[in-house]
């Protein structure tokens, strides 16, 4: 499936946004979500709609529209930014102890996957966060990605 970095005006009104202007690469394919969130990730979005002006990408009614990943359903997908930082190794490490964090963990693992969750729930139990990172990057990239946005969302 292909994924699109898109500006919407007015719902269901998006302008595909090219990265490799943005980029000077025209050579990268950035069609993947991880490829996308590869660029995203490195800049804040006000700094990315600057881009896309400079760059003369969209008219002006556009940049005050939200930025999206979208997919060929037009399923979107929140923007992975700058100001999303948080490290899941960290968040586990200083959560670890908290009950009521890590329930939610296991919830929206559970949400995405039955895979290994015994394996999970003994790890939790024993606080091997190495171990818990190994069965979360088991997932595929979206899953993962859907887990950690909840968790920035949700348990801070």
């Amino acid at each position: 499936m292909n994924y699109f970095l898109v500006l919407e005006k007015r719902p269901k009104d998006f302008m595909p946004i090219n990265i490799g202007i943005l980029t000077k690469d025209d050579l990268h394919n950035y069609t993947s979500l991880q490829s996308i969130d590869d660029f995203t990730r490195k800049y804040l979005e006000e700094d990315i709609k600057k881009m896309i002006k400079d760059n003369n990408l969209v008219t002006e009614d556009y940049l005050e529209g939200k930025l999206w990943v979208i997919n060929e359903n037009k399923y979107r997908y929140k923007l992975f930014t700058k100001d999303v930082n948080m490290s899941l190794d960290t968040f586990l490490l200083e959560n670890i102890d908290n009950k009521q964090i890590m329930n939610k963990f296991t919830n929206i693992y559970l949400k995405y996957s039955n895979d290994n969750i015994e394996r999970l729930k003994e790890a939790i139990k024993n606080k091997e966060v190495n171990v818990i990172l190994q069965i979360l990057f088991t997932l595929d990239y979206e899953k993962i990605r859907n887990i950690y946005f909840y968790l920035f969302a949700n348990c801070k």
